[in-house]
């Protein structure tokens, strides 16, 4: 009996005949790390805004298990973050469902984050400005890709900013005695 090889929807798209390329599979404590850790930063983005939400964004921590996925190379992250693109979004959509470009962006950026991979949100402002209204616009990265963008987004835009997750622990706090 010949047994065809399944995938699903979508992986054929990100696979090649090389199984050396395929991006692991992401074990389920890690990724519901990484849903929690993204519904928390929407919440926060919902409630305060981005001048609180990207402080979270920057203390963010790789979850349980995540070193593996670190030190994956470049393409095969990229693969990878490209796969989880749709479990990000659902997540944002939960969350915000009329959420524009940044709010899409932190969604991703804080799911890789919590993956361990170096994703990080860009704000730029649009390089000439005919409605002033749309002049701002932000993305992910990943290892100098756009991931949730057109990919010549970039040449359009000067950046303002660019956050990402600290890769050092963070250090004990010293207590102050009364």
């Amino acid at each position: 009996m010949n047994r065809a090889v399944t995938t699903p929807d979508g992986e054929f798209f990100l696979s090649d005949l090389d199984p050396a390329t395929t991006p692991p599979r992401i074990p389920l404590p890690l990724r519901a790390y990484a849903v929690g850790r993204t519904f928390r930063a929407l919440w926060i983005y919902r409630r305060h805004g981005w001048s609180v939400a990207h402080l979270y964004l920057r203390r963010l921590r790789p979850g349980p298990g995540s070193a593996a996925l670190a030190a994956l190379p470049a393409g095969i992250a990229l693969r990878l973050a490209c796969r989880e693109v749709f479990a990000s979004q659902l997540v944002h959509r939960t969350v915000l469902p009329d959420g524009l470009c940044l709010p899409r962006s932190l969604a991703l950026a804080t799911y890789l984050s919590a993956l361990g991979l170096p994703a990080q949100v860009t704000v730029a402002r649009l390089r000439t400005v005919a409605m002033p209204k749309n002049s701002f616009h932000s993305w992910t990265e990943l290892y100098g890709a756009v991931l949730n963008d057109n990919p010549d987004v970039q040449l359009g835009y000067t950046v303002l900013q660019r956050v990402a997750a600290s890769e050092a622990p963070a250090a004990p706090r010293a207590r102050l005695r009364p």
